[in-house]
């Protein structure tokens, strides 16, 4: 009876892991493919919702928020000057906000994950090689090894996840400083056109976004 109030109590707090951590994510199959792996792995997700761990800053939030509403309000101006609304583009617009979130937060998940003490790959290394110093134990140190390379390449994903979110937020500013350019070029029907294949550009970063989210 006991085990199976716990193993209800811990699926029951998967769910509710999975569920948090699940906002604001566009549906599919590889939300739910992650969900399922936020349910059953939650203790490690933890941290990330807790306060004081590795979840997105303050100031990595308000840079989204800045650079959200910059590339917004120059497109807005830019449709006033035109008499053209441009709804696809600010649709767009408000895509790429969520996908900057959504890989500020995968970001995140990689941070609390690694920074875990049972991720600690110094120490791990360190029993790597008392194992290795003994014949018998090779099964258990070729395991070892095993999850040293996938901690590697947990490290890797992290770093690539960082600099795809850095460049994502750099070509918002400068895409929103080229319309406001085109703006003051002249309002006309090829601006309106320009326009919309710089906006182009946001699609091109929302699926390197979501590239980020589903490694």
């Amino acid at each position: 009876m006991i085990a199976l109030v716990t193993v209800m109590a811990y699926c029951l707090a998967g769910v509710a892991v999975a569920v948090v951590l699940g906002r604001g994510e566009s549906r599919g199959a590889t939300r739910l493919a992650r969900a399922g792996l936020h349910a059953c792995l939650w203790p490690l997700f933890l941290p990330v919702l807790l306060p004081g761990s590795s979840a997105p800053t303050g100031t990595e939030s308000s840079r989204i928020e800045a650079a959200e509403a910059t590339l917004h309000d120059a497109l807005q101006r830019l449709g006033k000057e035109l008499g053209d609304p441009l709804s696809l583009e600010s649709a767009r617009v408000r895509s790429l906000g969520t996908a900057l979130r959504a890989a500020s937060r995968r970001l995140a998940e990689l941070d609390a994950v690694l920074s875990s003490p049972d991720q600690d790959r110094e120490k791990l290394a360190r029993e790597l090689a008392a194992l290795d110093s003994r014949q018998d134990s090779k099964p258990v140190a070729d395991i070892l090894r095993e999850r040293l390379a996938h901690l590697s390449r947990l490290d890797a994903l992290r770093a690539q996840a960082r600099v795809d979110l850095e460049r994502a937020l750099a070509r918002a500013g400068e895409l929103a400083t080229r319309l406001t350019l085109l703006r003051y070029e002249g309002a006309s029907a090829h601006a309106a056109g320009r326009a919309r294949e710089l906006t182009d550009t946001i699609d091109e970063l929302c699926r390197t976004l979501e590239a980020v989210r589903a490694a």
